[in-house]
């Protein structure tokens, strides 16, 4: 079986003669596979981790990644998935054509709507919505079958989303705590960093945000230090942290929430975010809060810390390795054929 994940931004226009290009193009070859948790804990972990899965079972014979990018590129990455950038629908089309179908398409947000409608009679397509769209109910976009990030949002052919996390990364560590709390999210609209910095102007909290430019921000008055992409490496800075916080409001799901929590962190979520919220289980892995409430919510975790057992809960319920399986039962259930 030929299993694609895709991940899109925005299309690239071009102009290139995508046939020509791809008629006589010959792929890279393979020289050595990383298995599942032996990789570094880098971007794309969630996104990658059910295509090695399915490699390490026998159920895949070759995995790929799509991309659009300026940079057209075609590359194997460590954990054995070939890269393949494009620069549109019709690059990817020309390159079908030489190489073929896939019999499984993971698409993951709204650019990869088109290619769903242009496979789906040939693939059995799954759908990751981003902020809730392209959701069955609400108008087909080509899926078969879909992974939603609210369980309002579950039905027959729509099953709850769990980022698969590396859990032999994101562990606790008995190592000295640098600050008191942490914030995964690169700063632009929707993940409000400036609630938190509000909440915590003048007081004695200590936290990081993470990757943000140094002086990108107005951090005056606050205990908050930063670092951008590479200049850390993330689970020393969740390992090191007592708490997370996620005050974003018009975002979804992100990954980074569910390493906190696999971590060890409780984390502090604002009530009104669009997805993931079945990842904050009050008193076990942390709480809701709102603008007024973030400072007092983060306040008393803090203070009864010990009394939160995240990690616990997450490898109890969100299992990576049980996850990735259910995902496949749940393809075969809403008609995937191998």
């Amino acid at each position: 079986m030929k299993v694609v994940i895709t991940n899109f931004p925005p299309p690239i226009k071009s102009s290139l003669d995508f046939d020509k290009y791809w008629k006589n193009f010959e792929k890279p070859l393979l020289f050595k596979k990383t298995s599942l948790f032996e990789y570094k804990a880098d971007w794309g972990f969630h996104i990658y981790a059910l295509g090695v899965y399915l490699m390490d079972k026998a159920i895949a014979d070759e995995v790929e990644f799509w991309d659009y990018s300026p940079d057209r590129k075609t590359e194997y990455h460590p954990l054995g998935i070939l890269r393949v950038l494009f620069h549109n629908l019709n690059d990817i089309i020309s390159y079908m054509k030489r190489f073929g179908y896939p019999d499984l398409l993971v698409n993951h947000g709204y650019y990869g709507r088109p290619l769903m409608k242009y496979l789906r009679d040939v693939c059995f397509c799954v759908h990751v919505p981003a902020l809730r769209q392209g959701i069955d109910r609400f108008g087909n976009f080509g899926a078969h079958a879909y992974l939603v990030d609210s369980p309002e949002y579950t039905d027959k052919r729509a099953m709850l989303y769990v980022p698969v996390v590396n859990t032999d990364k994101f562990r606790p560590a008995e190592r000295k705590k640098e600050r008191d709390f942490i914030y995964l999210a690169s700063n632009y609209r929707g993940k409000r960093h400036d609630i938190i910095i509000k909440a915590v102007h003048g007081q004695s909290i200590t936290g990081h945000f993470h990757p943000v430019k140094k002086g990108s921000m107005d951090l005056k008055d606050t205990n908050i230090t930063t670092s951008d992409f590479n200049e850390e490496y993330v689970p020393e800075l969740l390992q090191s942290s007592r708490i997370a916080v996620y005050p974003g409001d018009n975002t979804s799901n992100p990954a980074a929430m569910w390493e906190c929590v696999a971590t060890g962190l409780p984390i502090v979520v604002n009530k009104t975010i669009r997805g993931g919220k079945h990842l904050v289980i009050p008193g076990i892995t942390g709480e809701f809060a709102d603008r007024k409430t973030f400072y007092p919510t983060m306040r008393k975790i803090l203070d009864n810390i010990h009394t939160y057992k995240p990690r616990e809960y997450f490898m109890g319920h969100w299992n990576a390795l049980d996850t990735l399986e259910k995902y496949v039962n749940f393809f075969r259930k809403t008609g995937l054929r191998y």
